[in-house]
């Protein structure tokens, strides 16, 4: 049981939701609607499904296709921009058969005009013979943003749920070394402030200001258990039961802030968890993506995805 709770205190620092008042709402033929399109724009990002086409036309049409600030977690933990995806994906070659393969993609919430989803994204590689097969599973936070009436890819971050060796040996480490400049290094300290506190707040059951910090739609996606639907009603009930020993909890560093969309701000960090699991103790390091919200003058978490971090630190 003791496992359990930490793991919501893990989850706790990073989910969430749209607002009552944002619309459409889930149920509606509006957010039906919405998903099936976000949906659409999932398979176009990834190739995938009607959309699929040789590896180099691929590339091209990502390079169109993402947004200007797009970025992603890579499935390691590390960190690389749009111009940084593009070359080294323009440097590679793909076998037919090969590639991303989503399914199981689900809305999950809606502020103006950005959207987040999560889909399960499996990948295939190409034997010796040249024949494909599955290499790895994951779990991804899916950011989208309405730009000109058309719905484009801001963000993702994939979560391994069956990880193959080269993910285990990747660097989980920033882009370019964390040189690139913040899009608003006032903003950044702002929320670089507000990642310290939650994660401070969940560690002493500080629940007021939990509860106000989340969004009502509030998720996140787990690094440990990637198939666990974290809500921010199931956080709430399990942090006042945690009993954390001193040394204990979840704790940030490496904050950055990405990309911002209006009332929507997109960052990363280092959480580092320490924990005792059946009194065995873990330090494990994850990068979270991270969706701010900016409601009624506040900023919100939104949602969060927490990859483990590969490779030596």
């Amino acid at each position: 049981m003791r496992y359990v709770l930490a793991l919501a205190l893990f989850v706790l620092p990073s989910f969430a939701v749209p607002a009552r008042a944002q619309q459409p709402m889930e149920g509606d033929k509006n957010w039906t609607e919405l998903e099936k399109t976000l949906w659409d724009a999932d398979q176009q990002w990834l190739c995938a499904g009607p959309y699929e086409k040789p590896y180099k036309d691929c590339v091209e049409f990502r390079s169109k296709y993402w947004d200007d600030q797009f970025f992603e977690v890579y499935p390691s933990g590390m960190v690389t921009t749009k111009l940084e995806m593009v070359a080294s994906q323009s440097a590679g070659t793909g076998a037919p058969g090969t590639g991303p393969f989503p399914g199981t993609f689900k809305l999950r919430a809606v502020y103006g005009n950005f959207a987040l989803a999560t889909d399960s994204t499996a990948f295939k590689a190409a034997d010796p013979g040249g024949v494909p097969y599955f290499i790895a599973d994951s779990r991804w936070l899916r950011l989208f943003v309405l730009v000109n009436g058309k719905w484009r890819p801001a963000a993702g971050a994939g979560v391994p749920t069956v990880a193959p060796k080269s993910w285990l040996t990747s660097m989980g480490q920033q882009s370019a070394n964390g040189k690139r400049r913040s899009p608003d290094e006032k903003l950044e300290k702002e929320l670089a402030a507000i990642d310290t506190k939650w994660l401070d707040s969940a560690m002493h059951g500080r629940m007021d200001y939990l509860n106000n910090l989340f969004a009502d739609r509030w998720f996140e996606i787990l690094g440990w258990i990637p198939t666990a639907d974290v809500t921010k009603a199931s956080a709430m009930t399990g942090i006042p039961k945690l009993n954390p020993k001193p040394g204990e909890g979840v704790f940030p560093d490496e904050f950055k802030l990405w990309a911002v969309y209006g009332d929507v701000a997109l960052a990363t960090d280092r959480r580092t968890r320490k924990w005792t699991d059946y009194g065995h103790f873990t330090n494990t390091p994850h990068r979270g993506l991270l969706v701010f919200v900016k409601q009624n003058g506040q900023w919100k978490s939104a949602a969060t995805a927490l990859v483990p971090i590969a490779g030596p630190q």
